[in-house]
């Protein structure tokens, strides 16, 4: 005999119905998401592109450190070049320690680097959420919260899947790979300054094909 509850539902349909709202909820949070980082993606990337030049700047500092006379003969002005000849010639043991304070420098600048990609980690999983999500579960406005149709639910997913193509820029593991080394710096820098302009693609895509700001 097949249990019914007192609205009337069987234990089947009100396991569907329980399984469709958690569908329906998931895809509003991941709409949310998207929201909430669209609001904040100008700061965002204002945060990031000071990074960049602080990565650069670290750089341009660890380079100084040991200057050949390449450096003299190369550079235009000469005197300036020769200064900077002279300050670089220091013991092997005080070049280190100068190494390590501008990899713990490094580190500081990595870890804010780091704390911001995990907001657009969140970002771009919503994105990837969406774009495997079904267009046929919002063919009407029913468990929609008002004033969000389900139009509006499905150009999201739509922009979500046309931007769904960009993810693959960001296919790496962040903490494994933004570590405070003065060898890899400027390939630091590079990668960091990419992820900003594809992140703005990929809110260009979706604010376009959505509506969503």
């Amino acid at each position: 005999m097949t249990d019914v509850d007192p609205n009337g539902y069987t234990r089947e349909k009100k396991v569907l119905k329980e399984t469709l709202g958690q569908y329906i909820s998931d895809t509003l949070s991941s709409i949310q998401t998207i929201i909430d980082f669209f609001e904040k993606k100008e700061k965002w990337c204002l945060q990031r592109e000071r990074e960049v030049g602080m990565i650069r700047e670290i750089k341009d500092r660890a380079d100084k450190i040991s200057l050949t006379f390449d450096h003299v003969q190369n550079s235009e002005d000469k005197a300036k070049a020769f200064g900077e000849f002279l300050r670089s010639g220091l013991s092997a043991v005080t070049a280190d320690s100068r190494r390590q304070e501008l990899e713990k420098e490094l580190g500081a600048v990595l870890k804010d680097t780091l704390e911001g990609l995990e907001k657009l980690q969140r970002f771009l999983e919503a994105v990837e959420k969406l774009s495997v999500t079904s267009l046929f579960v919002f063919t009407n406005g029913h468990y929609l919260p008002r004033g969000l149709s389900a139009v509006d639910v499905r150009s999201i997913i739509f922009a979500a899947r046309m931007a769904a193509l960009l993810l693959v820029y960001f296919k790496r593991d962040d903490a494994a790979f933004f570590l405070p080394s003065l060898s890899n710096v400027e390939v630091l820098a590079f990668h960091l300054e990419k992820y900003i302009h594809v992140s703005l693609q990929l809110c260009e895509k979706m604010e376009k094909g959505s509506g969503v700001k």
